[in-house]
């Protein structure tokens, strides 16, 4: 649904048919979003149901948010979590209790919570490199996910029932991102797109949203660092993968090269921030260099080139209002590791 408020409305464009070539030329590494129709009408996860995920993994423990119907989750400040079965949050959904009404089923592993059924979705041909996922999502009609960016490119799949999207580009200015340090790997806006409250937030009236409705069977490219924001408008069924491109160091050097360097720069930050007061911190920056090439390794599988790390070695000083790194004596064989603190299941 587009904004009235917003400056730009602009449909997603949609396609089908597409080649692995064509989709890496003319979107993935131009950063423009896409639906790829009947991409994965092969994959036996088109056929599930919530009655028959529930025969096959209704007693897997899973991971649920809570209070999700509160301001403060729908503009990702702050959520709860809580643990049950896959049947009893079915149970919850079919009843639209209470329960259901705050609760949503995120972010989960389909390798880890759910190996019976990993099979049932295969990577589709355009992901070069698998970052993360596949990853399931449950939702009920009505729920609202708050807009935030992700720090990967990601596919997001239907499979059952339709969501809303609303993507922002990568410009931060409009969407007032949470301060640097907020918890979690993702950025949030503090703008609540169905309610945007233009007193406080003016700027949000520039910003341009590229909207569409997703169907069964529709894969939705959301380019890294772009702002998205999802409602479910049935209770629905959707995987998603994260993902970049092949490559040692095709990632970083795409991000330095476009539009989504602001956006990165303040997610980069933002790890920083939340490492700052921890005791390691003075041991992370006097090995900066080694800590990011362990850190682009593990988030990215990147091996990122000593001018890279430069860069960001300086993004660090200047943000830190530091000359140079400091020295601190350290006779660990390897450097303290640069952690995303908190809300991991965001």
């Amino acid at each position: 649904m587009a904004l009235p408020c917003c400056s730009n409305n602009v449909h997603i464009e949609r396609t089908k048919n597409v080649s692995k070539a064509e989709f890496e030329d003319k979107y993935l590494s131009k950063g423009v979003p896409v639906i790829i129709e009947e991409a994965t009408d092969h994959w036996l996860a088109r056929k599930w149901t919530l009655d028959s995920l529930c025969e096959k993994v209704g007693d897997n423990e899973i991971i649920v948010r809570g209070q999700t119907n509160e301001d403060a989750y729908r503009t990702g400040r702050n959520y709860v979590i809580r643990k049950t079965t896959f049947n009893d949050y079915v149970s919850d959904l079919k009843a639209e209790n209470a329960r259901a009404r705050s609760s949503y089923m995120a972010v989960q592993n389909l390798k880890q919570t759910f190996p019976q059924i990993e099979a049932d979705v295969p990577l589709p041909d355009y992901v070069g490199k698998l970052h993360l996922g596949p990853y399931m999502w449950v939702a009920l009609k009505g729920h609202y996910e708050f807009c935030h960016i992700d720090p990967d490119d990601n596919f997001l799949v239907m499979i059952q029932g339709r969501k809303q999207v609303r993507l922002f580009g990568c410009d931060l200015r409009p969407m007032y991102p949470n301060p640097k340090g907020s918890k979690g790997k993702t950025i949030q806006a503090q703008v609540n797109c169905d309610n945007p409250a233009l007193e406080r937030f003016p700027e949000f009236r520039n910003a341009t949203c590229y909207h569409c409705v997703l169907d069964p069977g529709d894969m939705l490219f959301i380019p890294a660092f772009w702002w998205h924001q999802v409602t479910s408008l049935d209770t629905s069924i959707s995987v998603n993968i994260f993902f970049g491109d092949a490559g040692d160091n095709k990632y970083f050097s795409k991000i330095l090269s476009s539009s989504q360097w602001p956006a990165f720069s303040y997610w980069f930050l933002n790890i920083i921030e939340q490492n700052r007061n921890h005791a390691s911190f003075p041991r992370i920056l006097a090995r900066l260099p080694e800590v990011l090439h362990h850190f682009f390794l593990k988030q990215w599988h990147e091996i990122i080139t000593p001018d890279q790390i430069q860069i960001l070695v300086q993004l660090v000083l200047d943000y830190l209002c530091l000359d140079s790194l400091p020295t601190v004596e350290d006779r660990s064989k390897y450097p303290p590791p640069l952690k995303i603190r908190g809300l991991m299941w965001r």
